[in-house]
């Protein structure tokens, strides 16, 4: 098996002799030359090993080159973001440092067996049919007119048609296959984009005229194994009751050879019948955040984020910050909220899925001057628009911070926000210590509070510290609550005075002295600087 591995890191030694050790060929090339080198010489496998903001463009060119040739992105390091970039861009794995060989080889190897299953699939009219009867995933494969059906076994017991007296019948029309008029409309319209359709929801037909939703899946690319013909590979959704999870593992345990029939049994769970699963992307202390794609959907814009909580005694929480998502939109500064829906007595949160990186993972790098002030007026001007409409957001950091491809800003997770009505204070401790005001350490948040954080970020942005910081946890509320910040200017003497003066005006510790609101904030700064964060803002402009 040759292997092509597109690096120009180190880091690529541990995982070229994980690979060498499992008996793979291995070539490593630099991310310039993998197009060529794919095209000269096609790989079983390429493993890209780059910045995952090149992942679209190199997995796109290397697909063009070598259609369905496997690909791997090998992450720098771990990151959520990354990752879903990644899967989103088209690899079909992704591995992360450091590479522990059995892993990687354990991945490598699913990913080769996939790519030769497909490949054996599509390979000669012959082999696909002999394939297509005997896989135990549920297939069909019609005209590129879609004028009429042919079901392998799986899928005919799938729909209840083995044994049945009309077996005779099959192949099947749409009008057979499909349940409504409406779901052979959609298939005629995908069958006209066969290689391009993946995880589209239709509901097909059994044979007692009930409906059966399934996903469906491009199984034969364009060309193989015939130009007219394209095929699907059928996911049954839905959620497997209790005596079928027990058959199923009483197949699997003491009937190997009936492990075909497991196929019927493998349900793909839809949140709320239509979104499903991709990706998790991380979990807090209520419930988890997932990647989903609408099922129902067509087109590129159809993936979003979940946020499922892990229990019913959740709901309230994420039906109060449902609520504030709503009050807030729209706003370019706010992560839209698509749709929320019940499953299994949860209340989920469909929101829009934004592409980019969090301020966290930036602050890694030197950022461009004016990138910064984009950055922190955006910032302002959100929390401007959420004070206007008497929500605090309480927990401001660089993690709840996404800035897309273009430098558009979102302030994500208003999962801890509150609407303020009779009383300006919440009695509640809620927040990340570095980024806490001292009134929110004692439990009493305001609109202040979030003055103080944005203060905190633009210290950071501008000397690259935190004004308080200690790993004892202890030391870190005492310093916030007791003391004094170092003047910025005192770690970068090339901001300006006025600028210096903003800042240390967030961070005062009587909130009687800090900006009433974001608004006051942003007025202030924008009366000593007017064009701060435009792009007529030039560093070092505002000296």
């Amino acid at each position: 098996m040759h292997i092509l591995i597109a690096a120009d890191q180190e880091a690529t030694e541990t995982l070229a002799a994980s690979l060498t050790q499992g008996g793979y060929e291995v070539k490593v090339c630099f991310p310039e030359e993998l197009v060529r080198e794919v095209e000269a010489q096609p790989p079983n496998l390429v493993i890209i090993q780059a910045d995952a903001r090149q992942a679209p463009d190199l997995v796109q060119r290397v697909k063009a080159a070598v259609r369905d040739l496997p690909v791997i992105m090998a992450l720098p390091a771990f990151s959520d973001t990354d990752a879903a970039r990644a899967l989103e861009a088209g690899v079909d794995e992704y591995l992360f440092p450091p590479y522990n060989a059995p892993e990687v080889l354990a991945r490598v190897g699913v990913v080769l067996r996939l790519a030769r299953d497909r490949r054996l699939l599509v390979s000669s009219r012959e082999e696909f049919n002999r394939l297509f009867q005997e896989t135990g995933q549920p297939l069909f494969v019609c005209d590129r007119g879609a004028g009429s059906c042919k079901l392998n076994q799986a899928l005919r017991r799938l729909l209840n048609y083995i044994g049945q007296d009309d077996f005779l019948r099959l192949p099947l029309t749409l009008e057979d296959l499909f349940y409504g008029p409406e779901d052979a409309a959609l298939f005629k319209e995908l069958s006209l984009k066969a290689g391009d359709v993946s995880h589209v929801k239709l509901r097909l037909k059994n044979q007692e005229g009930a409906p059966v939703p399934v996903l469906l899946k491009d199984l034969v690319p364009r060309g193989a194994p015939s130009p007219e013909m394209v095929g699907f590979q059928v996911q049954p959704v839905g959620q497997l009751s209790p005596l079928k999870k027990a058959l199923q593992g009483l197949v699997e345990h003491f009937i190997p050879s009936a492990r075909d029939w497991l196929a019927l049994l493998q349900l793909t769970p839809l949140l709320g019948g239509r979104y499903e699963k991709v990706k998790k992307l991380g979990q807090g202390s209520f419930g988890e955040v997932w990647l989903v794609v609408d099922t129902e959907a067509l087109g590129q814009e159809r993936h979003y984020v979940a946020k499922i909580p892990f229990s019913r005694a959740a709901n309230a929480k994420f039906r109060k910050e449902a609520a504030i998502c709503q009050r807030l939109a729209p706003h370019p500064g706010v992560v839209g909220l698509v749709d929320t829906l019940e499953d299994d007595g949860k209340l989920i949160l469909i929101q829009e899925y934004v592409d980019g990186q969090t301020l966290g993972e930036l602050l890694g790098e030197e950022l461009p001057r004016p990138l910064v002030e984009r950055i922190i007026l955006q910032l302002i001007d959100v929390v401007a628009h959420a004070h206007r409409n008497r929500i605090i957001h309480r927990d401001i950091k660089p993690n709840n911070i996404i800035i897309k491809p273009e430098g558009t800003l979102k302030l994500l997770d208003f999962g801890a926000a509150k609407i303020l009505r009779e009383k300006d204070v919440s009695a509640t401790v809620v927040g990340s210590r570095p980024f806490m005001a001292p009134e929110q350490i004692m439990g009493k948040s305001e609109r202040r509070s979030d003055i103080w954080a944005i203060g905190v970020l633009m210290y950071l942005l501008y000397t690259g510290e935190l004004p308080f910081y200690s790993v004892v946890e202890k030391l870190l509320i005492d310093q916030i609550l007791e003391q004094e910040p170092p003047p910025p200017r005192e770690i970068n003497p090339e901001i300006p005075p006025a600028l210096e003066a903003v800042i240390l005006n967030c961070l005062k510790k009587d909130v009687e002295e800090r900006y009433n609101n974001a608004i006051a904030l942003r007025d202030d700064l924008l009366r000593h600087y007017p064009h701060y964060g435009t792009s007529g803002g030039r560093w070092p402009w505002i000296h």
